[in-house]
């Protein structure tokens, strides 16, 4: 268990949770400017709702880090143990709603990401999913900012917004029932990421 743990990089996923919910609360009023291709100007990312990429990365990163030969034949179920963590995630997010502003947002981003990146590891490689995983919310802001986001692009939405949780939570739904099936192509898993 405690190989599993160094090798999912749970401490520095506690570690990236805690940056997460402190940058939600002492910087919420921080934006990153991007060009917006809709009307012209730069459109405002609230950096609050792009902090959650580095919690969905580390996650992915992790999986990527296992030796998924090894792990076929482990006494618990190691697919399990990694569906717990994804949840986990989200719902210590989930808790700091009592504490933290907008927490509910948060959890929301962070649902989406790990859900958008679990369906392209299925896809391909851990290295393409992370790097268009990571690219999502600028092109989101992009395409779909302004003062009132498109409503496909869930990662803008304020934290009431039905319409945004539903859209992650079925992202992250599909991306955890996916991690337990074989990768598409055969090469999801690769522990080294070249495909």
């Amino acid at each position: 268990m405690i190989w599993w743990l160094r090798v999912r990089a749970v401490p520095a996923l506690v570690v990236s949770l805690t940056v997460v919910c402190c940058v939600a609360a002492l910087a919420p009023r921080s934006e990153v400017p991007v060009p917006s291709v809709v009307d012209g100007l730069a459109t405002g990312l609230p950096f609050r709702y792009l902090v959650p990429l580095l919690p969905a990365l580390l996650v992915l990163h992790g999986r990527a880090r296992a030796d998924r030969l090894s792990e076929s034949v482990a006494a618990r179920s190691v697919r399990l143990l990694d569906a717990g963590i994804a949840v986990g995630a989200v719902g210590v997010l989930l808790l700091s709603s009592t504490v933290v502003p907008d927490s509910v947002a948060l959890a929301r981003n962070l649902a989406g990401y790990l859900g958008v990146a679990l369906i392209l590891n299925w896809l391909s490689t851990p290295r393409l999913a992370s790097a268009v995983t990571a690219f999502l919310p600028f092109a989101a802001a992009s395409l779909g900012g302004g003062a009132r986001p498109a409503w496909w692009a869930w990662p803008l939405h304020d934290g009431g917004s039905p319409l945004a949780a539903t859209g992650a939570a079925t992202l992250f739904v599909a991306g955890l029932a996916l991690s337990f099936c074989p990768p598409l192509l055969g090469v999801g898993h690769d522990p080294d990421g070249d495909g």
